[in-house]
């Protein structure tokens, strides 16, 4: 028994992923694969497709059943690493309907507007009469509404997403963007943030959308996020965030952490460097004049906390993005 493993293009190139029985591929080759599973861009359009060829005798039923899931599974995670990477900017959400095997991957923005779709999602909406355009609604797609980034924002969420008519709910995960893996800067940080997740729907712990188990109500939330916002060159600890809201610190610290999945100095810390890169972007204000408007103690602080999360120094950063 010898096997051939292709990675094959559609514009018709082939790159070996293994070989076995000392064979040696130097030319595609002609016969169909024993088993085949195409590769999606971002767009939804196959760009390539692994496949495995047998050149001599056959295996078992089991071992080739065995084969062929592992091939599938190895090109959707390939699709859909490859669709979060071109949308790490955006709100990420893998989902799976309840009762069937059908998965989709869905790019959003804060508006709740579908920017990207892979190539489950898109045949999903045919089957449903659409197609997928820029601009369709959460809502349209899985017949519920809800807001990207309620509940843990720099982390994963898991969600139980019941529909509006009869038809099956959906488990969902949604994942937002880490601007440090936008910025490209560090390799690793950029993989893990890009992990596929759609083989995890069925062990991630599932909430019901709107269900903050531990967390603060949504009004208070709204309330010392904006509080934050507005105070940032102040020294915010945990006690004068909590007296804002009028609890105990540590019913405060326990509760927002719940909410958002950051304690609420990383919270704070977030906040002044996305608002200390606004600054370096769209002003001409000195780094020491950022610096103390955001909170930090001094010019060298912040060039230190900014480099840590985004891998570049501010001076960088401006730089380049401007």
């Amino acid at each position: 028994m010898s096997r051939s493993a292709l990675l094959r293009g559609t514009d018709g190139s082939v790159i070996p992923l293994r070989t076995t029985g000392g064979g040696e591929i130097s030319a595609p080759i002609s016969h169909e694969p024993t088993v085949s599973a195409p590769i999606y861009d971002y767009d939804g359009s196959a760009i390539a497709s692994i496949a495995l060829f047998e050149n001599a005798g056959r295996d078992a039923e089991a071992t080739e059943h065995v084969l062929r899931v592992l091939i599938r599974s190895t090109a959707r995670e390939m699709s859909e690493r490859w669709f979060r990477l071109s949308h790490r900017r955006e709100w990420i959400i893998a989902a799976r309907r309840e009762d069937e095997t059908h998965t989709s991957v869905l790019a959003v923005d804060r508006s709740r507007k579908l920017v990207g779709a892979d190539h489950a999602a898109r045949e999903f909406l045919k089957t449903k009469g659409r197609c997928f355009q820029p601009g369709l609604t959460i809502a349209e797609f899985f017949g519920c509404d809800f807001t990207p980034g309620r509940g843990r924002r720099y982390c994963d969420v898991a969600l139980h997403l019941q529909s509006c008519d009869a038809s099956s709910p959906w488990l969902a995960l949604m994942t937002p963007p880490d601007l440090g893996a936008v910025q490209g800067r560090s390799r690793e940080r950029l993989q893990v943030h890009t992990r596929p997740r759609l083989d995890v729907l069925d062990t991630a712990p599932i909430a019901a959308e709107g269900e903050k188990r531990g967390g603060l109500p949504a009004r208070m939330l709204r309330s010392i996020e904006e509080y934050i916002d507005l105070n940032l060159e102040k020294d915010l600890s945990v006690e004068e965030l909590a007296s804002h809201l009028g609890i105990s610190p540590s019913y405060f610290a326990r509760s927002f952490r719940s909410s958002v999945g950051l304690a609420p100095h990383a919270y704070v810390m977030r906040r002044r460097l996305l608002r200390a890169q606004e600054w370096l972007v769209n002003t001409d204000l000195r780094l020491i004049d950022i610096a103390l408007a955001t909170g930090f103690a001094d010019q060298s602080h912040f060039c230190r906390r900014f480099h840590q999360m985004t891998g570049v120094p501010p001076r960088t950063y401006r730089l380049r993005h401007r």
